[in-house]
C-alpha cells in the first residue's frame, strides 16, 4: 500500500516538472522530482531511498520521453549516496537541505552528461543552465523545508493547546465531584 502511495505521490512532482515550465519558463529549471528524492532520502532507509530514486527517474523518463532508465539510474545513484551520508552525519535544516540538493543537481547533470557522451549523443546542457538549475532547485528546497518546519510547529502548538484544554476540563470536572 505504501509503495503504491509513494508512486502516486511521485506523479505530483513529475507533472509539476513537465507542465509548470509551459506556464512559466522560469520554473523550468527546478528539478521537482530530484528535490523530492533528496528530501525523502535524508530521512528514509537505504532500500526505500533506492526504490524512490528509481521510481522517480522512471516517471521522469516516461513523462518527458527520451532514453528510458537514464534518469532512473542517475536518481538512484544520488539517493544511495545521500542515504549513506545521512546515516553518517546529522543533516537537518533548510540550509543543509538546500546545499545537498544543489550538489545533487550537479551530480545528476554530470551523470546525465557522461551517459550522453558515452552514447555519442550531443548534450544540451551548458554550464549556465547547470548553475541556474542548482540555484533554482536549492532555493525552492530551502523554501519547502522551511515551510514544512513551520507547518510542523503549528501542528505541535495545536496539539498542545488541545491537551491543555482537555486537562483543564478534566481537572475542573474532578473538582466538582
Amino acid at each position: 500500500m505504501t509503495a503504491l502511495f509513494s508512486v502516486l505521490l511521485l506523479f505530483g512532482p513529475g507533472l509539476l516538472q513537465i507542465f509548470v515550465p509551459q506556464v512559466w519558463s522560469g520554473l523550468g529549471r527546478i528539478d521537482w522530482l530530484l528535490m523530492y528524492v533528496v528530501l525523502q532520502s535524508l530521512r528514509s532507509s537505504f532500500r526505500r531511498s533506492i526504490l524512490l530514486g528509481a521510481g522517480a527517474g522512471l516517471i521522469q523518463d516516461g513523462l518527458a520521453g527520451g532514453i528510458i532508465g537514464l534518469h532512473a539510474f542517475a536518481k538512484t545513484i544520488i539517493a544511495a549516496i545521500i542515504t549513506m551520508f545521512s546515516s553518517l552525519f546529522v543533516l537537518r535544516g533548510p540550509l543543509s537541505g538546500a546545499m545537498i540538493t544543489g550538489l545533487a543537481v550537479i551530480v545528476e547533470r554530470l551523470i546525465l552528461m557522461a551517459w550522453h557522451l558515452s552514447l555519442t549523443q550531443p548534450t544540451s546542457l551548458g554550464m549556465g543552465d547547470l548553475w541556474l538549475g542548482v540555484a533554482a532547485t536549492s532555493a525552492t528546497t530551502m523554501l519547502v523545508v522551511y515551510a514544512g518546519r513551520k507547518w510542523e510547529q503549528r501542528q505541535l502548538v495545536k496539539q498542545r493547546r488541545g491537551r491543555v484544554q482537555v486537562d483543564a476540563t478534566v481537572t475542573a470536572g474532578d473538582d466538582s465531584e
